[in-house]
This record gives structure tokens, sequence and C-alpha cells, in this order.
């Protein structure tokens, strides 16, 4: 037997096993050294510019910037900025509700992160008094409250750029979101923390990254792929600028909410790697030998490294192939030999890796599908092998109310993919907004009605938001394959609106109901939120909406100038009173909500909790009111069987593009 078939067969497995092994020290670095105690709290010593690049962010821009001004760090010593990067939704109006200052860029033909964070730090860092340090937060994080205090120490040890240790929220009940979590930790908090305990730099991951000022003004941003992070990593290593990593730093986002998201995901990121790889590797390599600098060759070994994914089929499939040539006696046993090097050390890496990292349970069980993880995996490699185009810019959507199809058709009615959170975040913005923002509150009755009723459908169709306040909607929406996250009943968001209405002093006019509920339900308002202002109330006769004396209802509204109005005349009155008016009405907000009143003022109760987080509020209302009741919910129900049979047929012609 000659030795050249063994030799052929051992090379490669001798290359997948130095990668093996050398993630595996990583990870025993990280684990044999501890997590380390964390660092003393110091005087904050730098004043630091915080940016927010954000592309249509409405539903997490309001999240984001809370935790960021929630921080330990000094208030005095930070400003919240965020990028409003070519937005066409209520990005910017948001950010500024929440507290941020807002800098607005419309350069559609450059797109992407990369040319927004250009664009701002060319003008923060120009300003008479430019900060010590810019930090790039992405717009869907949540940063943990120590995370610019963290961050900030190590660079007052002298590290002029830090990285923070990103990881990903889980999704409950997604093994997609538990997946890539765990090959956020693996990739980040293992490789990056075993690499600083062996005294290794980090590379740049996008989110949660420090810059001195002193670095982006000797090496201004200039990197524009949609691996810009990794790209500027490199620009950074050959100038011998070794990004630090930040353990006690952490900061969270989400991953993308479905199949197709996450496929384009995984293309974009492994796609610009290898474009990078393709780019940086013989410079860092030839550089490293030039300057005789071992730390640029501990980057090129880095940046070598294949992708995890690809190490395990690469080590499988090798060591397969070998042990069939061995057996068909077509080379030597000592061939197997770096082959099962690499079986042992992949696993044993992510074992060691995930338990160092303290990973929680949802990730340890969707380890276990990691076969079928890599035959996804494979499938992208295939699409890379046709090519890729690295200066692609991709929007990425979103899990939890936060997707970029921001809204689902629901025979006809549009249905904003919201939750509650969501939903006040928007109000917020369009309460310090000049045009009026008209909210409907969509059950299974609105639906039904706007079948027959075109005035209706129209005006559903032009609301500027449309929440789910009926379990059937909600059901109808997931059928249809939309997240809803569940059910927002408008007798939780008025509560909650009015809660962050008083906050900043609002006006508001309370229009509708029968036997004093108005004037009482604002008294109790005026009790609950102290802050609140109830400029008027007005319970109008009954009436058709044209034949109400509007010209009386619009001069009481105009002198109590109020900010935001309920409107409380019933569906769909209420909503034809509004819209008839819109261009009138000089508030900020306007709002259709039915029996509300009732229940601010105590007249009527809710069903209990666990009808509401069942579905059954409609039950109980019925059992309380038969005789109003039992016509509109048997037509209702009449209307269900065809509407979920056009849901049904629309999803059979839809491909799936959630979560499976």
């Amino acid at each position: 037997m000659t030795p050249v078939p063994g030799l052929l067969l051992a090379l490669p497995g001798s290359v997948v096993s130095v990668f093996g092994l050398y993630l595996l020290a990583l990870a025993l670095a990280y684990a044999l050294g501890g997590r380390g105690a964390p660092s003393d709290p110091t005087e904050p010593k730098s004043v630091i510019a915080v940016l927010i690049p954000a592309h249509d962010e409405e539903h997490l821009i309001g999240r984001c910037v809370e935790s960021l001004l929630a921080q330990s760090y000094p208030r005095a010593f930070y400003q919240v900025t965020v990028i409003a990067d070519n937005c066409s939704d209520n990005t910017s109006l948001i950010a500024a509700a929440a507290g941020a200052r807002v800098m607005v860029r419309h350069q559609p033909n450059l797109r992407g992160k990369g040319h927004a964070l250009r664009w701002a730090m060319d003008q923060i860092l120009t300003a008479p008094d430019p900060p010590d340090a810019v930090v790039v937060v992405d717009a869907d994080s949540v940063a943990d409250r120590d995370m610019l205090a963290a961050l900030e120490r190590e660079l007052a040890a002298g590290h002029p750029v830090v990285q923070a240790d990103y990881t990903v929220i889980i999704e409950p009940g997604s093994p997609r979101s538990a997946m890539i979590a765990a090959g956020f930790l693996l990739f980040h908090r293992v490789r990056f923390s075993g690499r600083a305990r062996l005294g290794m730099a980090a590379n740049l991951v996008g989110n949660g990254m420090l810059f001195a000022r002193s670095v982006l003004e000797a090496h201004p941003w200039d990197a524009f792929t949609g691996v810009e992070d990794l790209e500027y990593s490199m620009r950074l290593r050959l100038v011998g600028i070794g990004p630090r990593f930040a353990p006690g730093a952490l900061v969270s986002g989400p991953g993308p909410s479905t199949r197709a998201g996450v496929n384009r995901q995984r293309l974009r990121w492994e796609g610009g790697r290898f474009n990078v790889v393709r780019t940086w590797l013989g410079r860092l390599i030839g550089t490293a030998i030039t300057r005789r600098d071992p730390r640029l060759l501990d980057s090129a070994l880095d940046l070598a490294t294949p992708p995890l994914g690809l190490l395990c089929l690469a080590s499988a499939g090798g060591a397969l192939l070998t042990t069939a040539a061995v057996l068909a006696h077509v080379a030597p046993a000592w061939a197997l030999i770096p082959w099962i090097e690499a079986v042992v050390a992949i696993p044993a890496y992510v074992i060691v890796g995930l338990r160092a990292a303290g990973a929680p349970r949802a990730v340890w069980r969707v380890v276990l599908g990691a076969p079928w993880f890599l035959l996804w995996k494979l499938s992208t490699y295939v699409r890379l092998w046709h090519g890729f185009d690295p200066s692609r810019w991709d929007r990425s959507d979103r899990q939890g109310g936060q997707l970029v199809t921001r809204r689902v058709d629901i025979a006809g009615v549009p249905v904003d993919t919201v939750d509650l959170a969501a939903a006040i975040a928007r109000l917020k913005a369009a309460l310090a907004g000049q045009r009026l923002f008209q909210v409907s509150t969509v059950n299974l009755d609105f639906v039904v009605r706007a079948q027959h009723d075109l005035e209706v459908m129209r005006i559903l169709q032009s609301s500027d938001l449309n929440i789910a306040d009926g379990a059937p909607v909600v059901w109808l929406g997931r059928l249809l394959r939309a997240h809803i996250p569940g059910r927002v009943a408008g007798a939780d968001l008025v509560p909650a609106l009015l809660g962050e209405a008083a906050k900043i002093g609002a006006r508001i006019f309370l229009l509708g109901g029968e036997g004093g509920v108005a004037k009482d339900a604002g008294a109790r308002l005026g009790e609950l939120y102290p802050g609140l202002v109830v400029s008027g109330t007005y319970e109008p006769p009954r009436a058709a909406v044209e034949n109400m004396d509007n010209a009386k209802i619009l001069a009481l509204i105009d002198e109590a100038k109020p900010d935001l109005l309920l409107v409380a005349l019933g569906h769909p009155k209420q909503e034809k009173w509004i819209d008839l008016h819109r261009e009138r009405l000089p508030v900020s907000v306007a709002i259709g909500v039915g029996c509300v009143f009732d229940l601010i003022a105590g007249r009527s109760r809710r069903a209990p909790r666990w009808m509401q987080d069942r579905g059954l509020e409609w039950a109980y209302r019925l059992i309380r009111e038969p005789r109003r009741l039992v016509g509109r919910y048997a037509t209702d129900a009449m209307w269900l069987v065809p509407i979920t049979l056009t849901a049904l047929r629309s999803r059979l012609a839809t491909p799936s593009v959630e979560p499976a």
C-alpha cells in the first residue's frame, strides 16, 4: 500500500484538526480561567457619544433608547443619538419621545449601517466639543445597565477599541432562536474570552463597540460591506490596534424572526466573512512576516478558522470518507488520526464552551438537533458557491412585534403586528406629532362589519394603527403566518397610554358615553394620573353621525386644546366620526374606545383575568348582556367561517416565511 492515499486524506484532516484544537484551547482557557472578579468601579473620565444606527426600527427603538438612558454610567457623561437612516416610519419620532437626540439621514443611494456610521461620526467628531469616545449599539438591542461603565473601564485602562459581550435574546419555545443564541455564545463569549485570557485581541461584531476619538480621527470608519465590523477590525489590526473584549459589558438583541430572515442573515454574514478572508488573510500573513509581528499571525489564524458548522461538516465527512478508505484497504489506519482528533475536539469545544458560558437549558436542548442545523448550513454553503455580492445591503427582520412586514391583511382589514409595548411606543411618538393619528381597536365585529360596509373598510384601511383587540383576530393573523404577539385590548391600551401621557402633562378630551359616565371617568382619571389634564368631557345626544351637533362638539374640543381624544360612541359610529372630522380635529391622537369610559368610571367590570388570557372575554360579556350581544355574536360567528376559509386559502397560496 503506497503512502500517497494516506497523505492525501490525512493532510486535510490535519488542517481541520488544527482549527478544532485551536477552538478547544480557547474554550479551555475560558473555562479554566474562571469568570474573574468584576473590575472595581472607577470614577468616569470619558464623555461618550452613543450612536444607534436605525433604519425603520419604530417597533424596537424606544426599548433600546430606554435601556441606554438607564445606564449606571453618570448621565452627564454620555448622550444617546439615534441615526434615523433613510427611514419611512416613525423611528425618529419614537426615538425623540424616548429621550434620544435624533440625526436624520436621507441618502438612499448610500444605504447600510457603515454609511450611516461614517456620516454621523464625521459630524460628531468635528463638532466644537467632540466626545472622548463613540459607542455603537444596534437599534434592536437592549443594553445591560452597566454596559457603558464596563466599556469605559477598559478605555481608561488604555484600550482604545473595546468590544462588548453580544448575546441573543432567546424567544420562548423557538428552537431556531436557541440555536442562534448558542452560536453567538460560542463565537462571541467563548472565543473572545478565551483569546483575552491568552493575551489575544477580539474582533468587532457590530454591536456594543467602543472607539476612542483618537482612533476614529486617525482611522475614519471606512467599512461599508455587509460585515463592516469584521472589515474594520482587519484595518485596525494592520495598524497595530487590537480590540479588547469586555466581558462585563453586556448587550443583547433578538435574532431574525423568520426562516427566510435567518437564511438571508446567514448568507450575508458567511458570504461577507468569506469575502474578508479572501481580501485580508494574505495581507495579514504577509505583513506579519514582514514586521515579524506574531499578533498579526494570531489574527490570521482566527480569521482563517472556518465557521463552526463548516468545521463540523468537514470533520464528519472526512472521518467517514477516510474510514471507508481504511476499511477498503485503500489508505493506512494512521490517516484517521487527524480526523479523530477533529471529531473529538470540535464537540468538546461546544460542550466545554457552552458550559463555561452558562448556556441556558433551552440552548442545550437544541444542541441535540445539531445534525438538522448542519444540513441547513450545507444549503447556505451551496448558495455561496454560486456567488455572493459582499456590498449587498439586506434589511434584517425581527421577532416579537418588530417585523419588517408590520401589518397583516385579515379579510381586507389591515392589523398591525404589535404588542402593547410597541403600540404605546408608537402612540408616544404620535403625541409629539402635528397630524392626527387615528387608532382602531379591531375585533371580529370590526372585520365582519367591514365586509358589507365599504366606508368602515376604507376607514380601517387608512387608520394609522389597528391593534388586535379580539382573540379571533389574533388567531386569524397567526393562521396567515403573521406573528401577532397577542391580543392588545383597548381596555389595556388606554390606561397604559394615559400613564405615559401623564408623565408629559398631556391634555385629554373624553367624547361619548351616557348618563354622566364621561364626567365620572374624567374625575377618576384625575385621581389615577395626577399629571394628566382632563381638559373637557361631552356626552352628545344619540343621533346619526351626520345629525349630531358637530359644530358644537368641534368648538368644545377647539376650546379644550387636547392632545388626546377618546371617543366612546360605539363601533362603527366612533370611527366614522373621527374620520369625518380628522381635518378639523386639533389633536395628535384620536382613539375609538367603546365601553372604556364605563370601565374607568367603575360602572362595568371586565372578565376575570383567566378568561382574558384564554380569549374568552367575549363569553363573559355575552353572559352579562345577552339581549344586546347575542344577535351580533351570531352574525359574527357566521361570517367567521368564510373569513377563516379565505385565510386558509391565502396561507396555502403563500410560501411560509414565519418560524415553523
